[in-house]
C-alpha cells in the first residue's frame, strides 16, 4: 500500500487571529480602528442579516456588461500570459423570493450562452459573485463563527469590519469543485466584510479557503468584491452589486501534476439593467 501523506494541522481561521497579524496578511485592513470588545457583534449581524435577506427579496432577473481581464501567472505572479474578455452577465431568479434560487451565466453579443467563456487553454473561468455575500443572512449566519475586528472608512464610508469562518461541523452552504479524474471536493470559506454602519449593506467583502485543498492541488483561492449602488427605474429600493472583482488561484503540486502555478481574473461591471427575453412573432403560415 502507498504511504500515505500526513494530514495539515488546521490553521487558525481569520476570527480566531490576532488583528495585526491579519493586517500582514490583508492589507485592506490597514488603518483600521481595532474594537476594543464584541459588544456590538450581536447588534451588527442582526442588521446586516436583515439587509441581506432584503437584498435577496428585491432581487430581480439582471443583466450587466462584464469585462474579464485573464491572468495566467508563473512563479506566483511575475510573467505569464493573460487575455481580455467581453460579455453580458445575466442573473436569473427561479421561484419565490423567500424560497428562491439563482443561476448566473454569460451570453455573447447574440445572447447565446456561453458555458465556459473565454476558456482558451491555460486560462480559468470564474463565476459567482452576486451572492457572495450569503454567509451573512439570517439563514446562513449559524453556519459560521464571527468576530468584530473595528471600524473603517471605506469609499468614503464609515464600515464596520467583520472576520468570519464556516464551520465543518455546522455548514451547509459549500463551494463546489471539481478537480482532476472528477474529484469532487466542498470548500469551506473564511473572509473579512465591511459593513456600512449607516443603513448595514456590505460594501466589500473578502473570501479565501479556509484550508487549502491538497486532494485537488489547490493552495490558496481568493476573491476581493467591492459593491456599488444599483438604481432600476421600476424598483422602489436600491440594490448593492458587484462593480469590480478580483480573483486569485493558486495550484500546487498534486499526482501528476508536477508544478506551481497561479491564476487572477479581474471582472469589472456596468450598466445593470432588467433582464428580459425578447420574442418575435412570427405570421400565421
Amino acid at each position: 500500500m502507498p504511504a500515505q501523506q500526513p494530514s495539515e494541522s488546521p490553521q487558525p481561521s481569520y476570527p480566531q487571529q490576532p488583528l495585526k497579524q491579519l493586517i500582514k496578511q490583508i492589507h485592506d485592513l490597514r488603518g483600521i480602528h481595532p474594537a476594543a470588545d464584541q459588544l456590538k457583534l450581536p447588534f451588527i449581524l442582526k442588521n446586516t442579516g436583515e439587509t441581506v435577506d432584503d437584498f435577496f427579496s428585491n432581487l430581480v432577473d439582471l443583466e450587466a456588461r462584464e469585462q474579464i481581464k485573464q491572468d495566467r501567472l508563473t512563479g506566483f505572479g511575475a510573467g505569464g500570459a493573460h487575455q481580455l474578455v467581453r460579455d453580458s452577465y445575466i442573473i436569473l431568479h427561479h421561484g419565490t423570493a423567500s424560497h428562491g434560487t439563482f443561476d448566473e451565466f454569460r451570453t455573447d453579443e447574440f445572447g447565446h450562452r456561453l458555458d465556459n467563456p473565454g476558456a482558451h487553454p491555460g486560462f480559468l473561468v470564474t463565476v459567482g459573485f452576486a451572492f457572495i455575500c450569503m454567509n451573512l443572512s439570517t439563514e446562513y449566519q449559524p453556519d459560521s463563527t464571527f468576530r468584530y475586528l473595528g471600524e473603517q472608512t471605506v469609499a468614503g464610508k464609515p464600515s464596520y469590519v467583520l472576520a468570519f469562518a464556516e464551520q465543518p461541523d455546522k455548514a451547509t452552504l459549500t463551494i463546489t469543485m471539481i478537480g482532476p479524474g472528477g474529484v469532487t471536493e466542498h470548500l469551506l470559506t473564511q473572509g473579512i466584510v465591511w459593513v456600512s454602519q449607516q443603513d448595514f449593506r456590505i460594501l466589500r467583502i473578502r473570501t479565501d479557503l479556509l484550508q487549502r485543498q491538497p486532494q485537488i492541488g489547490l493552495d490558496a483561492q481568493t476573491t476581493n468584491v467591492d459593491f456599488s449602488e444599483v438604481h432600476l427605474a421600476d424598483l422602489p429600493a436600491s440594490l448593492w452589486l458587484p462593480r469590480d472583482v478580483t480573483v486569485y488561484l493558486r495550484i500546487g503540486r498534486f499526482g501528476t501534476h508536477h508544478f506551481e502555478e497561479a491564476f487572477r481574473n479581474v471582472h469589472h461591471y456596468s450598466d445593470y439593467q432588467r433582464y428580459r427575453v425578447s420574442t418575435k412573432m412570427l405570421p400565421p403560415q
